[in-house]
């Protein structure tokens, strides 16, 4: 019997897959949910319900904090790209909302269409880095409150559109040639100021010619991304004014560009507000600060500033007025695991604490005494909410997923742990669904952030509680600040520091061990049945994993692989940037290198990895991969690994993160459990000859620890 859902996926992979034939549209008939809520039968969660969640913002909240959603002038209404995914089409249904910020208030679809944006950086000198993290989408008001302006992307081409917020029409109002990459609209509401960069095209031209006559290999080449170099950064962005009564566009003038330096608190982002009697209360960030809007509270009037002498005061961000108090936001308790609220009189030699919760606010944007947030809670997918921080009440504005609240979940319970270098982490132990107290589970560890909805760890490829839905224990890891974090004046030195004896990768295997061993102290986690996943860092961390701990017996990984030839993947530009943190030259064959790589490296360690490691990994990345993966095929060792097109790091395609999410949840079910998922034929006849050619018994990730 073929798994309806593995179905699902193999149809959308095809579609993108055949020559000339594009996946079908979606049909996008329920990118809004029901306004009649109809009761729903409870059932299991699975792992389609986690890809179709509506979203508003990045999956990760840890992308973007500001900007997700807007409140017009008025205060009386909010705005906000609605998305949600369809893997059967491998497509997008995108609207534009308007919502009454009321309980049950109105909500209204003022555009659909257009194209998912990715959100692409400046990385390692290189500009326009891709990824797969969807881009924030910020719609902005009219000073009346009648339409918004917002970014959309058709046939790949970002435009600027202006929607009416009654619902009554849409349009393009740009026509540029460059993308379009920020916008701010007029005081007076006549024109819109954006931004795109020329000089991107006019370099990615250069590089083309320069193809002509091949491409000379330098720092521009990453060659894990890409077989072509980059356009170098940092290129400068050029500003635009748009009338909109005309229609006609032209260079803004210095005055106009300086627009799109400011950020509206309607946007849920600022340091300063504007209080009674020209008080304005202020956030000053310390200059060597890794936090931009967190500092110390001080209110200015005239030429008089009042400093906030309170402890709380120290660590403040984002302030509001509310009468003659100032609000303000601050991160606290284990691992600043908690948003508190707090209330400040200037003059006054205390505060008050008014809220504190560990559920995720993002984007607050305050009216009056309340405020009106994006919030999510480990059992909670985001949602738009109103708070009054003095009473605690809450009022739902907008819930994308209301039919969530009819699907299984496994029961959350936090754990906490501080590691031998002082430093502190927590774990989210999510139960399985119909957990039994003296019965032991398989327990699966996903990393490496844990806050807000626990959908599927960084970067979202293992679904934490569709595998609760499927009798696992899970333990969603939140590790530790990097051992440097504090110790170094710059980043690059902090590397250094975390490089050394690998302090800051044994920190955070510590930690995870720590965490794990609670859950087996507990009777809950089976100590013969434990695995760990991760992507990127958490990806490091699996790695670190396999060559020096014997608490895990089965890996899967979504980045891949820490090895010798490392300074030939990065590329040349980037390889100088490892060296200066301590990782050897290529041809360092000195024994102070060899035993380096002895530490992190698979290759060298190869004849003694005993595990099974599945790796899903994006293919512009999949060549960082090839030498572990050949290193351990040769010798028969129980490795599998899946390449997944038109992906960067994080994967975004629906298709793709439904087959990775069910194939990790397949892959733990045969090695920990014996499990044969059904539709899975070829796979788990490859896995059977795997584990047939390991000479031993898999017990633990390898036969000994890497030798220090």
């Amino acid at each position: 019997m073929v798994n309806r859902y593995l179905a699902v996926v193999l149809v959308g992979a095809l579609m993108l897959a055949m020559p000339g034939i594009a996946a079908a549209s979606p049909s996008c008939s329920d990118v809004m949910p029901s306004a009649i809520a109809t009761p729903q039968p409870r059932r299991a969660l699975i792992p389609e319900d986690l890809v179709r969640l509506r979203d508003i913002g990045p999956v990760d909240p840890k992308q973007q904090y500001a900007g997700l959603f807007s409140v017009s002038p008025d205060g009386r209404r909010a705005a906000f790209q609605l998305r949600s995914a369809d893997p059967a089409t491998n497509g997008y249904c995108l609207a534009m909302v308007v919502v009454e910020l009321r309980p049950g208030g109105k909500a209204v679809v003022v555009d659909r269409g257009g194209d998912f944006i990715r959100f692409r950086f400046d990385f390692r000198g290189k500009a326009s880095f891709p990824s797969g993290v969807a881009d924030t989408i910020t719609p902005r008001w009219s000073p009346d409150g009648r339409w918004i302006a917002y970014r959309r992307r058709d046939r790949d081409s970002v435009q600027l559109w202006r929607a009416r917020i009654d619902g009554s029409g849409s349009e393009a109002i740009t026509d540029s040639v460059d993308d379009v990459e920020d916008f701010r609209v007029t005081a007076d509401g006549n024109g819109i100021v954006y931004a795109t960069r020329p000089g991107l095209r006019e370099a990615s031209a250069a590089i083309d010619r320069e193809g002509l006559s091949g491409f000379h290999y330098d720092d521009r080449f990453s060659p894990t991304s890409s077989s072509r170099p980059f356009p170098l950064a940092p290129i400068p962005r050029k500003a635009w004014y748009l009338d909109l009564e005309s229609r006609r566009t032209r260079a803004a003038t210095q005055e106009e560009a300086a627009l799109l330096d400011k950020v509206p608190r309607e946007e849920g982002n600022w340091t300063e507000a504007a209080g009674p009697r020209g008080a304005v209360a202020v956030v000053q960030v310390p200059p060597d600060s890794l936090y931009a809007s967190r500092g110390r509270l001080q209110v200015a009037v005239g030429a008089r500033t009042t400093v906030c002498g309170a402890p709380e005061c120290a660590d403040a961000s984002y302030p509001w007025w509310v009468g003659d108090a100032v609000r303000f936001f601050r991160r606290e308790g284990w691992m600043n695991e908690e948003t508190a609220i707090y209330e400040w009189k200037p003059g006054s030699l205390r505060t008050r604490r008014l809220y504190a919760t560990v559920d995720l606010l993002l984007g607050c944007v305050p009216a009056g005494a309340a405020l009106t947030c994006l919030r999510e809670g480990a059992l909670q997918p985001r949602r738009l909410e109103r708070l009054d921080p003095a009473t605690g009440v809450r009022e739902i504005v907008f819930d994308p997923n209301p039919e969530f609240a009819s699907l299984t979940l496994g029961r959350v319970e936090r754990l906490r742990s501080r590691n031998s270098f002082g430093l502190a982490s927590f774990a989210d132990l999510v139960l399985p669904v119909g957990y039994v107290p003296g019965r032991r589970y398989p327990l699966v560890v996903v990393q490496y952030v844990s806050r807000g909805f626990l959908r599927g760890g960084t970067g979202d490829d293992y679904p934490i509680q569709a595998f609760a839905n499927r009798g696992f224990a899970v333990l969603s890891v939140d590790k530790p600040d990097p051992v440097g974090i504090k110790a170094a004046p710059d980043y690059v030195e902090g590397d250094r520091i975390n490089l050394k004896d690998f302090a800051d990768r044994r920190s955070v295997l510590e930690a995870v061990e720590n965490l794990v061993r609670v859950a087996i102290a507990r009777g809950i986690a089976d100590p013969a049945r434990i695995g760990i996943t991760g992507l990127s860092d958490g990806s490091s961390t699996v790695q670190f994993a396999l060559l020096h701990s014997k608490l895990f017996s089965a890996f899967a990984s979504s980045s891949c692989c820490w090895d010798t030839s490392m300074p030939i993947r990065v590329g040349p530009g980037a390889a100088k940037l490892f060296h200066t943190m301590g990782y050897p030259r290529m041809t360092d064959d000195s024994e102070t290198a060899r035993a380096f790589w002895r530490q992190i490296a698979i290759t060298p360690n190869a004849e003694r990895i005993r595990a099974p490691i599945l790796v899903q990994i994006a293919d512009d990345e999949y060549w960082s991969a090839l030498q572990s993966f050949t290193a351990l095929r040769e010798l028969d060792r129980p490795i599998d690994m899946f390449v997944f097109p038109g992906e960067h790091h994080v994967k975004w395609q629906p298709a793709h993160r439904l087959a990775t999410y069910t194939r990790a949840i397949d892959w733990f079910d045969f090695w920990l459990n014996g499990v044969k998922a059904p539709g899975r034929d070829a796979e788990i006849a490859r896995w059977e000859a795997m584990r047939q050619a390991v000479a031993a018994p898999v017990q633990s990730a390898i036969a000994e620890p890497a030798a220090p």
